[in-house]
């Protein structure tokens, strides 16, 4: 970037300005926005400001006004020379609206003057007044000698519509200015005293103006728009009752402009925004106006067109606005004996069935549907507190609820495959989402009907299949699929459901996508998986939905959904396929057959065909299912090994089946691909799904678990072949970690799959010996050590929660040493953060649980360990910061049943109390960032509970030369003391860190540092 010199003159200034407005790149345009700024604020502003706006661009002119707003908010003025300011800004702004100036630049003047009136308000008593009295005599009189209120009557009535609106524009701003202040500040009280006094004014001057048939078509818009910014300023002081009257008088004028394409933009905006945001300003008048627009033959008209498929921006305002009208007249709409309400309900119902499709062509379906949502809240609520045996459909309010939830099952078909796919992702998605909507809706109708809703859907469905109209199909499974959770504890909804799953429903989902779209199969599929407990109650039907499942996992388009919905009810109804597992594993052979069977979706069915396994009550049996089982698996390891030892360099051709096999049809190169690459992708692959049955190995949730019983794991009674197993399964762990140790994924989920037996309290195949476990934990690692460190805290945890408790004391032999050797290894804490953080966590579990063992390591470990600490507190990195935090807390409060042991805490923390207050006091020195803060806090507080003498380490530390901060006075940090030793660790003692922090960080301290 070219350097940019000071301007001298005047002339250098204005060509910076126009600069400033030209497409340079960034760092020129901050250039020159520091020099102007610098140019701003010098002494000589004001006098630039005053030749600026004396030129002819308009934007020297804008930014003479800017200058202007500047020097307001920066210096201050007296009395006198604020008046003379007001004299020269009224005066220009005369200047401008008599030259036909730009409005952008008018407003501009209009936001100085308001920036005047927030300083020197009491220096401008009736601004209104006296704007007006300057406006009609082209002449900036002095404030004081104008007080008559005539002079509003007078600018009202004059055809000068520049000044009408330069006076409107001021106002506008002075509203929205004000809504920003606060109200309850005592420093402001007087200046929200004088601007709700000269509102008044405003609203004898606005209501001269909004008149659908006053003749002022080109006031009467801003007029409205000022309004709305004095309503919202009107909001903040609502207990100001002279001001609410005032504002109220314009209300009925404004819904009187409705039906005046002129006007109709600005005061439907006004009366949606205001009907949303403050509806008990509306008096019963204006209910009763307003029941009168919706009945008229001009809303009938802007209706009939909305439904009819119009939805111009326009358009869509009339149906928002009786939308707004409804949200807060609900207590009516409910009261079926309200003539006038219901025949608005009926036609808030319509909306449900305007023209199009929702989001992408019907714009007001989705508002629609939320006022209805919650619109059966409210009948629930106030009407139905108990589902209704027989509700009264026919009805009002109940027969417009029907209405909406049949045209809104309609609304959702999907429209045929070209328009769909020629629509963007986000018409897609909004269109989704709208589906998604109207499955919350019907959940709330549920609550009233029960069970009659069921068996609305049900009837559609079978309906539409004897017609074999497959979007219908589609859209009432959908509805029903969204009904599922309302129905899932309870079984007297199954007959209705049989009527659906005992039909000719799965045959015809088995014909293929030629018979039945894609979109109607994935739907009803999902059918099956939300209602996977009635299949549980009904194994008849089991059969036939997971034939149905397993035929659609080699569709590309279905395997996703279809092998969810496998994973979903081979889960919830393990117990009852038992007796097919052989029929699954053979179906799964099968399916590895097809190059397009997607990775996700195998680990999914191998995971359902595990869950099955696990339920087998024989063991012999189950050892073997899993055995045929885990050798498909295994022939992807076969594989990723043979071409592991293919020579280096060796490239595979993109058609090659293993390839296909490697890679899913998404992700498929159409190079060669390097071999080295496919054999890790087979390795990920077979892991995965090794994963996946580990985890369908898992008992079902709802199996009770003895947490308290003793016995050993390894004494229980096993299968003979089970050591084998375990030892196959860690050879083979042992084995991929060590062909592919650079890669990160496969130490991710051999992690995953010794996690996945920490949790299971009965033996099975992932359940290792802890003695595997350990040695297979503390052995050489080549990546993502971290993961590792972090596996050995969620085995030690597990050990101490179940029934190995006994070999504890044998694991932290090995494991304890093993983490601090790792942690040493570091050149400094933060080498690597999330390795300091897992360790430090490992360290800090075994030490709250079995203190003895942690403090019987030798000296000089826990001695560097006692340092990493109060490194990683004294860091940067957040997450080993917090870790470092919470092993302090608890260090501090560490407590054993040895004497021997409690005397060696007691002595470490003399030793390290003094470190230990420095670092803390450091950190909320200014060290810290502000959202540690409470994580910092947690070790003082123990520490002023806990120790006596915290009080003399603390002080030591706040006075030491290297305390991080020179804001703060020697007094001020003896009042922090004095205040965290008085408070004694409670939870106010947060709120002190932080406004000591916050001292010390100074007054010009930004909350995003």
């Amino acid at each position: 970037m070219a350097d940019i010199p000071i301007p001298t003159s005047l002339p250098e200034v204005e060509n910076l300005i126009h600069e400033l407005y030209k497409p340079n790149p960034p760092a020129t345009v901050s250039r020159i926005q520091e020099i102007l700024q610098g140019i701003q604020k010098s002494p000589d502003g004001w006098q630039l400001a005053e030749s600026l706006l004396g030129r002819p661009a308009s934007n020297v002119q804008f930014f003479g006004a800017l200058t202007i707003i500047v020097k307001l908010n920066t210096e201050s003025l007296s009395d006198e020379d604020a008046v003379s300011v007001l004299h020269k800004l009224v005066s220009w702004l005369i200047g401008c609206l008599t030259s036909n100036t730009p409005g952008f630049v008018v407003r501009k003047l209009c936001s100085a003057l308001v920036t005047y009136s927030i300083h020197y308000f009491h220096t401008w008593p009736k601004c209104i007044r006296h704007l007006a009295y300057c406006l009609q005599t082209r002449n900036s009189a002095p404030p004081e000698d104008v007080k008559d209120a005539s002079l509003i009557d007078d600018l009202a009535r004059s055809s000068d519509d520049g000044s009408f609106l330069g006076i409107v524009w001021f106002a506008t701003v002075l509203a929205e200015e004000a809504e920003k202040i606060d109200i309850k500040s005592t420093k402001y009280i007087y200046f929200h005293e004088w601007v709700q006094e000269n509102i008044g004014d405003v609203v004898l001057l606005l209501g001269h103006s909004i008149k659908p048939d006053g003749g002022w078509s080109s006031r009467a818009s801003e007029a409205i728009v000022c309004f709305q910014a004095c309503l919202v300023y009107g909001q903040r002081c609502a207990t100001k009752h002279v001001l609410i009257q005032q504002l109220r008088s314009l209300v009925q004028p404004v819904i009187n402009c409705l039906p005046v394409d002129e006007f109709y933009d600005a005061a439907v905006a006004l009366l949606i925004d205001t009907l949303g945001d403050w509806y008990p300003f509306f008096l019963p008048e204006h209910h009763e106006s307003l029941y009168s627009v919706f009945e008229s033959d001009w809303a009938r008209g802007k209706y009939e067109a909305l439904i009819g498929g119009d939805f111009d921006f326009d358009m869509v305002q009339f149906g928002q606005l009786m939308l707004a009208f409804a949200d807060g007249n609900v207590v009516e709409l409910m009261d079926g004996t309200n003539e006038k309400a219901q025949r608005l309900l009926a036609k808030l119902a319509g909306l449900a069935k305007a023209d199009g499709y929702p989001v992408v062509e019907d714009k007001i379906f989705v508002p629609a549907l939320e006022f209805w949502g919650s619109f059966v809240e409210n009948l629930v609520d106030t009407h139905y507190p108990e589902p209704e045996s027989t509700p009264q459909w026919d009805k009002p309010p109940l027969w417009q609820v029907m209405q909406v939830v049949s045209d809104s099952c309609q609304k959702i078909r999907y429209p045929p495959i070209a328009l769909y796919n020629s629509w963007d992702s986000a018409e897609k998605v909004g269109f989704a989402d709208a589906r998604k909507d109207v499955g919350d809706f019907l959940q709330a109708v549920y609550t009233i009907s029960g069970k009659p809703l069921i068996s609305l859907f049900a009837d559609l469905i079978l309906k539409a299949l004897a017609n074999l109209a497959w979007a219908e199909v589609e859209a009432a499974a959908f509805c029903l699929g969204a009904l599922s959770d309302c129905v899932s504890d309870e079984s007297s909804c199954d007959d209705i459901l049989t009527s659906v799953f005992g039909s000719r429903l799965f045959d015809l989902l088995c014909q293929g996508q030629d018979v039945v779209p894609v979109r109607a199969r994935q739907t009803c599929l999902s059918l099956i998986e939300r209602y996977s407990d009635y299949f549980a109650h009904h194994a008849e039907f089991l059969p036939a939905a997971l034939n149905l499942l397993f035929s659609a996992v080699g569709d590309r388009y279905l395997a996703l959904p279809s092998s969810k919905s496998i994973h979903t009810l081979a889960s919830s109804c393990r117990s009852l396929l038992t007796s097919q597992v052989n029929l699954f594993i053979m179906q799964y052979a099968m399916l590895r057959e097809n190059p397009e069977l997607d990775s996700l979706a195998e680990e999914r069915v191998v995971g359902a065909i595990a869950s099955i396994i696990q339920a087998i009550p024989d063991d012999t049996q189950k050892m073997d299912a899993f055995e045929r089982l885990s050798v498909i698996v295994s022939a992807d390891v076969e594989a990723s090994r043979r071409l592991s030892s293919s020579a280096d360099g060796s490239l595979l051709a993109p058609n090659d089946p293993i390839v296909a096999r490697a890679f899913d049809s998404t992700q498929r190169p159409t190079v060669p691909v390097p071999v080295a690459e496919v054999s890790l992708q087979l390795a990920i692959r077979a892991l995965r799904c090794l994963c996946s049955i580990a985890k369908g190995f898992q008992a079902p949730n709802e199996a009770p678990v003895d947490l308290d019983s003793e016995d050993d794991i390894s004494q229980a009674p096993t299968n003979p072949n089970m050591n084998r197993i375990h030892i196959e399964i860690m050879h083979l762990l042992v084995s991929l970690r060590d062909t592919f140790s650079s890669s990160s994924e496969v130490v991710d989920v051999i992690c995953s799959i010794l996690r996945a037996g920490f949790s299971e309290t009965e033996p099975g195949p992932f359940v290792f010996p802890p003695q595997l476990v350990t040695e297979f934990i503390v052995s050489r690692w080549n990546n993502r050590i971290a993961t590792v460190v972090n596996t050995a805290s969620v085995f030690v945890t597990s050990l101490g929660n179940g029934k190995q408790k006994t070999y504890i004391r044998e694991a932290l032999r090995h494991l304890l040493p093993w983490v601090l050797a790792l942690l040493r290894q570091l050149s400094e804490p933060e080498q690597d953060p999330e390795l300091a953080q897992y360790g430090l966590e490992f360290a800090q579990r075994v030490m709250a649980r079995y203190p003895q063992i942690f403090m019987s390591q030798p000296g000089d470990m826990l001695e560097f360990l006692f340092l990493f600490a109060i490194k990683l507190l004294d860091g940067k990195e957040p997450l080993p910061k917090a870790a470092a935090a919470e092993f302090w807390s608890t260090f501090i409060t560490l407590k054993s049943d040895s004497p021997e042991t409690q005397s060696t805490i007691n002595n470490a923390m003399s030793v390290l109390g003094p470190q230990l207050s420095r670092s803390i006091i450091q950190n909320i020195g200014g060290r810290a960032a502000r959202s540690e803060l409470d994580k910092i806090s947690d070790p003082l507080k123990k520490l002023v509970v806990q120790h006596v003498n915290a009080r003399q380490w603390l002080e030591t530390a706040l006075h030491d030369p290297s305390f991080p901060s020179d804001k703060v006075l020697p007094e001020d940090k003896v009042l922090f003391l004095k205040k965290i030793i008085s408070l004694r660790g409670q939870r106010a003692t947060n709120q002190v860190v932080r406004d000591f922090w916050l001292a010390c960080r100074g007054s010009s301290f930004s909350y995003a540092s």
